[in-house]
């Protein structure tokens, strides 16, 4: 069975979540998640990529009906939690020639850090750390690879996605301090006019049904270990 009428979708630029490729067309593991919900469904997503302050926005307003990102408090004030998506571990690491065991490990080294991320509120609020805020993962990997900046903070899997995209081992890196678990889930908009309780039952069971056949892990380690 699908449905006529699309959903409106924000997805937020960052990749390799989320943004654009050379010529335009929607890429990165959320659309791809989406793609393969939209098979399993028969639902339709009309998706548009929008910076993430720009997607809490549609959200809150009720211009998206949906999106996937990371849950929070604030989260929960604009959208509700339906179905988990994934959970990515975050992560500050350097090169090699440094090993991170202690929180302490991290004060005094310059940190680049992709601006409007948050994983962990002691590391986020903490002004005695030497943070750069840079557009992106791209960025913050490329500074590290340049010795512009010591470590470099972010989800593991964006990480190793900029490595392999720079032609880089994960050997080069040292030992990572863990900062959290975030996870993503599928979240409605409390002020959609488009979503029903069936729609909604579809949608989890169709990211049940996803989880259950490997198809999101399998998204997951393709961009682990970069995709072209």
């Amino acid at each position: 069975m699908s449905f006529a009428a699309p959903l409106q979708v924000s997805v937020f630029d960052l990749p390799p979540f989320g943004g654009r490729d050379d010529e335009g067309r929607i890429v990165g593991i959320i659309p791809e998640i989406l793609a393969e919900i939209e098979q399993e469904t028969g639902l339709s997503f009309e998706k548009k990529v929008v910076p993430y302050k720009r997607m809490y926005y549609e959200l809150e307003t009720g211009e998206s009906d949906l999106a996937i990102f990371f849950r929070s408090t604030k989260s929960e004030t604009i959208a509700s939690s339906k179905a988990r998506i994934y959970t990515l571990r975050n992560i500050v690491v350097g090169k090699s020639s440094i090993d991170l065991l202690w929180y302490s490990d991290l004060l005094g080294y310059t940190i680049s850090v992709p601006a409007g991320t948050r994983y962990y509120d002691k590391f986020d609020d903490d002004h005695r750390l030497k943070k750069i805020y840079v557009r992106g993962f791209s960025s913050a990997v490329s500074q590290l690879l340049a010795d512009r900046v010591d470590l470099v903070a972010g989800p593991e899997i964006s990480i190793s996605y900029y490595l392999h995209k720079q032609k880089q081992s994960p050997d080069i890196l040292g030992e990572a301090f863990f900062l959290s678990y975030s996870s993503a889930w599928v979240q409605v908009s409390h002020q959609s006019k488009n979503i029903t309780p069936e729609i909604v039952e579809k949608i989890v069971a169709g990211v049940k049904n996803l989880h259950n056949k490997g198809v999101i892990d399998a998204i997951l380690r393709k961009y682990k270990g970069a995709t072209s």
